[in-house]
């Protein structure tokens, strides 16, 4: 700063003055610091502890207040720094009016109750739950996941939630459905968040899990990471930035950037868990009881079915098996089979023998609950690990099901030793009901925009405009999904 006055450090009267200003400056120092620890802490309190720092604030305050908080902010660390050039100059012998600093102080605890009042008034007249916005609601050895991140396992397990309760009336309208309804004393959408973030979580940690472990031609590399990049890019130039962001939203994913986060991050685990498939001993942790990790919403079993000709089958109008026997044949063989594989009969021969399901291999069958018939489910969770069950009917015909380890008790292994924290601030403002709200808003836009194309092109002559969208979206889901 310009120092008018003249030299006369020599001039005892003058030093002694000098020597109040300085002591005045650092009176003056310390109170500025404890208006300013003042008026933060009343921040903290009115916006809870949970506040990080004052950028924070601001983008809760909202998009339209932020550039006015903004400068506001900058104001006030321009003064603050400007508290400490004072200081810093009068170290190297220069003097300033005690006026001046006083002006200085008086501006700053100004500007620093005016954000206290923004903060009180503008945050206060926000809505609770805003759209999301990147904040991190948890971290995984490390590692980030964000709201934005977990939009897409919110959808993921509100379909699987939507469809299993409402079964064959679903119509795939989400625009009345009660996310907030209570099922088993639990408002559901606190249900959908918490499986939502577990699973969030075990991705995670499966996909690190797998940089670790795989180092033969399944291992991810630099090549995956582009070709995941190179699908993203194909669905942008088909369908355009907007075109194919909103088609990312119908499935809770904000942008063509987010999808490829996501994409990466579900396939990072599908790689794991199709490598677990071969050879799940490169997975399985020593001297480690995997029973102590049995979910009972989540399993991996084989099973033996013996499959029936009964009437009442799932679908009558199919072209039954040849293999499939009667019901009571069907009952007969099956207790044959449990009882050889609960007296050490081998399961996988056994399976060889008389499994009449074509479609599953070896490795049997990894789900959550809601992906198989309620009886199948009810039986396997049942289960103990390496552990037999009697015949279990379904309307497919007889099965003989083995609770294995696999995939999630080795996650839930990994998720224990993993370093796992939530930041319940931000993870309380993640709302299910504007996730899914902004989900039905992007689909009925999406189908709307299909319709006025298939309208433009003739309808009947030409599929190409329509259909082109609604694959792109399949291609789009599926590949979110690691299908």
């Amino acid at each position: 700063m310009a120092n008018d006055k003249k030299d006369i450090l020599n001039d005892e009267k003058v030093q002694k003055m000098k020597d109040d200003v300085s002591s005045k400056i650092a009176d003056a120092a310390s109170e500025i610091k404890e208006e300013i620890s003042e008026a933060d802490q009343k921040a903290k309190e009115v916006i809870g502890d949970k506040l990080n720092d004052a950028g924070e604030v601001i983008s809760e305050a909202g998009d339209k207040l932020e550039d006015s908080i903004t400068e506001i902010k900058a104001d006030a660390l321009e003064s603050v720094d400007n508290i400490k050039e004072v200081i810093e100059e009068k170290k190297k012998g220069v003097n300033i009016s005690v006026g001046a600093l006083v002006g200085i102080i008086v501006g700053c605890v100004a500007v620093a109750a005016l954000i206290v009042f923004l903060i009180m008034n503008f945050t206060a007249a926000q809505p609770k739950y805003g759209k999301a916005e990147g904040k991190t609601v948890a971290t995984v050895n490390g590692e980030k996941i964000t709201d934005k991140d977990l939009g897409y396992y919110i959808y993921a397990e509100a379909m699987t939630q939507y469809y299993d309760i409402e079964g064959e009336s679903a119509d795939g309208d989400l625009s009345s459905f009660d996310w907030d309804q209570e099922i088993d004393g639990k408002k559901l959408s606190d249900t959908i968040k918490e499986n939502a973030m577990k699973n969030a979580v075990a991705d995670m940690v499966t996909g690190q899990q797998g940089e670790k472990l795989l180092t033969d031609d399944n291992a991810w590399t630099e090549k995956n990471d582009q070709q995941i990049q190179s699908t993203v890019d194909s669905y942008v130039q088909q369908f355009g930035e907007d075109g194919f962001s909103l088609r990312a939203r119908s499935m809770g994913i904000s942008s063509a950037n987010e999808y490829a986060r996501m994409y990466t991050t579900v396939m990072k685990a599908q790689n794991v868990q199709a490598a677990m498939e071969e050879d799940i001993s490169k997975f399985t942790p020593e001297g480690v009881d995997l029973q102590n990790y049995t979910q009972d919403d989540r399993a991996s079993v084989k099973h033996i079915l013996i499959e029936t000709t009964d009437p009442a089958a799932a679908d009558p109008a199919a072209t039954p098996d040849p293999t499939a026997v009667d019901d009571a044949t069907g009952l007969a063989t099956a207790q044959n089979v449990a009882q050889q594989a609960k007296s050490g009969g081998d399961f996988d021969q056994l399976m060889t023998q008389y499994n009449t399901d074509t479609s599953e291999t070896s490795a049997g069958y990894t789900f959550k609950k809601g992906e198989m018939v309620e009886e199948f489910e009810t039986a396997a969770f049942a289960l103990k690990l390496n552990e037999i069950s009697e015949p279990v009917k379904t309307d497919y015909g007889y099965h003989v099901i083995m609770r294995i380890p696999g995939l999630y008790e080795i996650q839930g292994y990994w998720v224990e030793q993993a370093k796992v924290s939530e930041n319940k601030g931000n993870l309380d403002k993640v709302s299910v009901k504007a996730i899914l709200d902004d989900v039905q808003a992007a689909t009925e836009e999406l189908e709307n925009e299909q319709a006025a194309a298939s309208a433009a092109s003739g309808a009947g002559t030409s599929t190409s405009g329509g259909n082109s969208a609604a694959d792109g979206n399949s291609a789009a889901g599926g590949a979110a999904a690691g299908e």
